[in-house]
């Protein structure tokens, strides 16, 4: 038995005819004729069919209407997101979780089985280990950064600022006036004020042609 139909180039030949007719279901019976894709049942077709190359179908997706049928041909959940259906499928048919939900849309070609390949599943947990591993570095930087700064504050602190905050003498400002030397400036004046208050009201500063001094009215 020999087969020569699309989409392998050359000629497949076959011992028997049960051989043959295994190749031709799975790679000739459920084959897609838009895309060329092949699927192992005639309800997965329908499902591609219907989710990639149905316009309807996209114009009641873009609504955020239920166009997600279940993989089980006797389910008549309809689900309105993929992961819904993923959980569906999970909760109530008890699909593993390593299932390919996208076999739907990819096919069948070049598989050997209905589950995700490893190389995918260590490529996803590698990429969570690096993006996990660069979060924590990025939080370990966050958290020495304070301690950086007050060190490279510390460090920017010259021999200029030390010997000028050296070379005060302690309680005296700039002009060199002590705290008590101002205290006693301030007693003195206010006792002078003080002076003043005292002085009668008949009793003025001369001014004028009269000379200089008191003068009482």
């Amino acid at each position: 038995m020999k087969c020569s139909l699309a989409p392998h180039p050359e000629t497949l030949v076959f011992t028997t005819f049960e051989e043959f007719e295994v190749h031709y279901a799975q790679i000739h019976t459920n084959r897609c004729s838009e895309c060329r894709k092949n699927f192992p049942t005639e309800h997965f077709l329908g499902l591609h069919i219907s989710e990639n190359h149905d316009p309807l179908v996209a114009a009641r997706k873009a609504k955020y209407e239920k166009t997600y049928r279940c993989f089980v041909e006797d389910c008549d959940k309809v689900c309105s997101t993929l992961q819904k259906r993923r959980m569906h499928l999970q909760d109530k048919h008890f699909f593993p979780r390593d299932y390919d939900y996208f076999i739907v849309n990819d096919g069948i070609d070049k598989r050997s089985s209905m589950l995700r390949t490893r190389h995918r599943r260590a490529s996803s947990a590698a990429s969570r280990a690096l993006h996990r591993n660069q979060k924590n570095g990025g939080v370990q930087q966050e958290q020495q950064s304070p301690l950086q700064g007050a060190a490279h504050i510390q460090d920017t602190k010259g021999p200029d600022l030390e010997r000028i905050s050296s070379s005060d003498p302690p309680g005296e400002d700039a002009a060199g006036t002590s705290p008590a030397s101002r205290n006693r400036d301030m007693e003195e004046l206010t006792s002078t004020m003080s002076a003043l208050k005292f002085v009668p009201p008949s009793v003025r500063f001369g001014r004028g042609g009269r000379a200089a001094g008191l003068s009482r009215h």
